[in-house]
């Protein structure tokens, strides 16, 4: 897949350039902070995809703004809690937006090597979507093998005009590095996340539990997912055994890992007639993980 590159020209000191080569598209933003004349909003974009087909910066279609923290067009997109505990930090206001194109001509090149007919984006299982930025730093924590697993720091996905939630797997330093995972295409902020973990916990499970149950499966497979993940439930709310909880979720992760593809739903294309379910519990799975570590760690 050849490498290609897009300059959004925004002004004088404002700019996206967006990269794509093989299985990796870049975003380098630099946006003016709010009120003008006051520094900008840095940072860099990395989308690492799991086998992508057509992916052109052009078809990407990534997009970057500064954000009033405080409009309440946004704010109510986010988790509701009081006081307000789900937040936009005035530091990094800034809305990333990804909507894949679609193309007037029929996708027709599939996932072999080599293809350059044009079509539309697509790829199988998740994506890891990246957002660096030394706009921010984290809370470093000792002895945790994460120097940021104590960060507030979040990376939150919602569709256009839709809800927000917590799709972070890791938070690394430098000075903030947010990873999360998809199965679909979205809009993506960094927030600071305040609420407790074990409510955050017992959210992504609701979530993970519902997506399964909607999910195109077998009877069987089903009924295996929901054990494991009624399993990792009992380990958190009654022993509080949270080493063994992340022991069942990954089996659960694994035994999706296993079914993607087979009898899993597991491809997402830019025409939307697809329903990646393998990709979105994937992805529900991790960012759960990602809550049962910090609460192993004491957070």
């Amino acid at each position: 897949m050849s490498a290609g590159l897009l300059l959004f020209a925004l002004g004088a000191a404002a700019q996206v350039v967006v990269t794509t080569s093989g299985n990796q598209a870049m975003a380098t933003i630099s946006l003016p902070q709010m009120p003008p004349g006051v520094g900008t909003i840095d940072a860099v974009v990395t989308i690492t995809f799991d086998t992508p087909a057509n992916l052109t910066p052009a078809e990407l279609n990534l997009t970057a703004q500064v954000v009033d923290p405080n409009d309440i067009a946004l704010v109510t997109r986010l988790p509701a809690c009081g006081p307000p505990c789900v937040t936009i930090d005035p530091a990094f206001p800034l809305l990333i937006t990804v909507e894949p194109l679609t193309l007037p001509w029929v996708f027709h090149s599939g996932f072999e090597g080599g293809e350059t007919t044009p079509g539309n984006l697509s790829f199988l299982n998740t994506y890891e979507f990246e957002i660096y930025t030394a706009d921010l730093d984290c809370i470093a924590s000792i002895g945790t093998g994460s120097p940021c697993l104590g960060t507030p720091y979040r990376l939150f996905k919602g569709p256009v005009s839709g809800s927000f939630d917590d799709i972070t797997d890791d938070v690394l330093k430098g000075s903030v590095r947010a990873r999360g995972r998809g199965g679909a295409m979205s809009q993506f902020l960094i927030v600071s996340d305040t609420r407790p973990s074990l409510n955050v916990e017992q959210g992504k499970a609701f979530n993970l539990e519902a997506r399964i149950r909607s999910a195109s499966l077998s009877d069987g497979l089903r009924n295996q997912l929901l054990g494991l993940l009624a399993e990792v439930q009992v380990s958190v709310l009654i022993s509080a055994d949270y080493a063994q909880a992340i022991t069942y979720l990954d089996q659960l992760i694994a035994m999706l890992q296993a079914h993607a593809g087979v009898d899993v739903a597991n491809m997402w294309s830019s025409d939307h007639t697809l329903v990646n379910d393998a990709g979105e519990m994937l992805s529900l799975a991790q960012t759960l993980r990602f809550t049962l570590v910090r609460l192993q760690n004491g957070f």
